[in-house]
């Protein structure tokens, strides 16, 4: 009785080796690039791991999944601090409309409609946006995108919200991850 309960206590007390737990992976953004034309920088970037497995099966029953995507455009300088030339958010989300067996992805341009769900994932993973910009435009100088997206749980109803509160699944939000801009 005494072995149970001392291994019983230490099976509590001692967290799972590295090689046992199953591997997260945090969601990123990757492969930022782009342009600046005049006064409007066009920017391109993909969503990595954005989407667990337990998303995935939310998103197939109806659940309609929105990320906010923040886009800064800055003008770098040697030995000085950088200047934000412009900077908007983005939305887009997704839902399956059981109904007409399609998902209905919303843009700030429009909606599309997708027949399934790989192409769904493909178009909430892979942007690219228009950023307009404040100031003058140096050629040949050096500007960067910086980008970062989350998850927006204010769309989710009532009862999800609270309960997804504490599922830490849906708590999807980026690091910053930043790209050089070509200049004309």
């Amino acid at each position: 009785m005494r072995v149970l309960a001392a291994f019983f206590t230490l099976s509590i007390l001692l967290p799972f080796p590295r090689w046992a737990q199953a591997e997260t992976k945090t969601p990123g953004i990757a492969d930022v690039t782009g342009s600046v034309q005049g006064n409007v920088a066009r920017v391109r970037f993909t969503l990595r791991n954005g989407f667990p497995p337990e998303m995935v099966e939310a998103l197939k029953s109806g659940i309609e999944i929105t990320f906010k995507i923040t886009v800064q455009v800055e003008r770098v300088y040697r030995g000085w601090f950088d200047t934000t030339l412009g900077e908007k958010t983005y939305a887009r989300s997704v839902r399956y409309d059981a109904l007409s067996r399609v998902y209905r992805l919303h843009r700030d341009d429009g909606e599309e409609l997708l027949p399934d769900i790989r192409a769904a994932l493909d178009r909430m993973t892979r942007f690219e946006v228009t950023v307009p910009l404040q100031g003058e435009i140096v050629k040949g100088k050096p500007y960067f995108a910086r980008v970062r997206a989350r998850l927006d749980k204010v769309g989710l109803s009532e009862p999800l919200r609270s309960i997804l509160f504490f599922s830490s699944l849906w708590d999807v939000q980026t690091d910053w991850a930043r790209g050089r801009l070509a200049t004309p």
